[in-house]
This record gives C-alpha cells, structure tokens and sequence, in this order.
C-alpha cells in the first residue's frame, strides 16, 4: 500500500509474480552502424546541416540494420547535453514522403536510362487536378 504523509491509504499497489520473458533479437548490425555514424556525421558537416539523421533497412526483412542521428550524444556520459540532442529524431520527427522517396526515384531513372547524372530538372511548380506540385525550396533547375 502507498500511503501519503498522514498515514491515509492514497494506492492499493498489488504485486504480480513474475514471469519468464521472451527471447529478444537485435538486427542492429555493429560495423553498419558505426559505418552509418561516421557517414551521417561527414554529410552533415559538408553540407552545414543542423542535424541529420539515417536508418538502415533490409530490403528483404524490414530489419533496421543501423540508425544514427547527428548530432550525437555519448549514452554512458550525458551531463551536460541538451535535452533536443538526446531525441532519436529517426523516430521522432516527422518527415515529408517525397524527402525520404526521392533517393529512390532518382536510382530507378539512372538505371533506367531515363535520366543520366548531367541530366537537367526543371523543377518548376506544377498542377495535377487542380493541385500545385511543388518542392520545398524554390530552383528553376537542378542537376
């Protein structure tokens, strides 16, 4: 029983035996995601980036094999650090789906033959039904 500070019952707490758990399997793969780091952070520096973030997926079983995010914390060490760095923002933040597809789509028309790296994209607002495609910032062109 938790009591308050008179002594009156504020909370039956009852117990429950415990009971064997189940087998636990992690798919982070330790070379990956000390590869991932180190990448993640290298892009984010040459690119003047606030943060970044990278997860590493199996194609094939969904598996995360790596995820990081940078800026970065030390889990053993964390006195000092800031509250917003210790957010996982892979699983926080919210991410627009044309940002995380775009990698894919800009693959499949390499390979395809559809575009080659010195094609050149207008990327020029459009509408579709009504509806104005648009990206985020606005270039004329991009390559």
């Amino acid at each position: 029983m938790r009591k308050d500070r008179y002594g009156r019952v504020i909370e039956d707490i009852s117990s429950t035996d415990s009971q064997a758990a189940h087998n636990l399997a992690l798919s982070i793969d330790e070379r990956l995601q000390a590869l991932v780091y180190r990448e993640l952070n290298n892009a984010v520096a040459f690119n003047k980036a606030e943060s970044g973030s990278a997860v590493l997926v199996d194609v094939n079983t969904g598996e995360v094999l790596a995820m990081a995010n940078s800026p970065s914390y030390n889990p053993n060490n964390f006195a000092g650090t800031a509250k917003d760095t210790m957010r996982n923002r892979a699983i926080t933040d919210v991410f627009e789906p044309g940002s995380t597809v775009k990698p894919m789509v800009v693959m499949t028309a390499l390979q395809r033959g559809i575009v080659n790296e010195n094609t050149v994209l207008n990327t020029v607002p459009y509408r579709i039904n009504g509806h104005e495609i648009k990206d985020v910032a606005r270039y004329s062109e991009l390559t």
